[in-house]
């Protein structure tokens, strides 16, 4: 057995071991559930950053781009052919679907780590992988759209989108896209009001 010392800043210390209080598991426990993870599964199960994130935030944040995207696509696939800001949004656009495709690309595996919130059995085989895949399969013809600027860009971005579109919902039932909902203290009554009925 080994011993690990590590620094830690006392006020990130004291508010850690008091989530691992809450939760019974000693900081001991808990780091060796880390290296655990680590020797299992050859990474971490989070992003190291200034503020570490877990893959359910990573998901629901690119599920929020992706939206963003298709709102755009939409929007410019409304516009008319001989629109003056028609070139600089088609430009904007193929950006946008650009870097949120290489974005997907570096944070597939990481995504995946989510749990699904699905209430629904799902097969065991099946993950987000293939449906990550698909859509960068998608932006990336959204991109070849955007910059062929053909005639009939609306017509081929208002399908693109739709291709997008069925994609992100299929994703989203992998996962509780606004978390868990804190009602505060208003907790509302299942019991019904039989006063109005006398």
């Amino acid at each position: 057995m080994k011993t690990i010392n590590v620094r830690i800043e006392d006020q990130l210390k004291a508010e850690a071991e008091e989530v691992l209080a809450r939760h019974g598991v000693s900081p001991t426990e808990a780091v060796n559930h880390l290296y655990l993870y680590l020797a299992q599964h050859g990474q971490l199960p989070f992003r190291v950053s200034k503020r570490a994130e877990a893959p359910a935030d990573v998901f629901r944040d690119t599920l929020i781009r992706i939206r963003l995207a298709i709102d755009a696509l939409q929007s410019l696939a409304a516009l008319p052919d001989g629109a003056p800001e028609r070139d600089y949004l088609a430009t904007q656009c193929r950006l946008r679907c650009e870097q949120l495709r290489q974005d997907i690309a570096g944070s597939a595996a990481f995504m995946a780590l989510a749990a699904c919130r699905d209430p629904l059995p799902r097969d065991p085989d099946e993950d987000t992988g293939l449906y990550w895949q698909w859509m960068q399969d998608h932006l990336a013809q959204a991109e070849d759209v955007l910059e062929d600027a053909a005639g009939n860009m609306s017509a081929l971005l208002s399908a693109m989108t739709g291709q997008i579109n069925a994609v992100y919902w299929q994703l989203a039932t992998f996962i509780d896209l606004y978390g868990p909902v804190d009602t505060g203290p208003f907790r509302p009554s299942r019991q019904t009001d039989n006063s109005s009925k006398a």
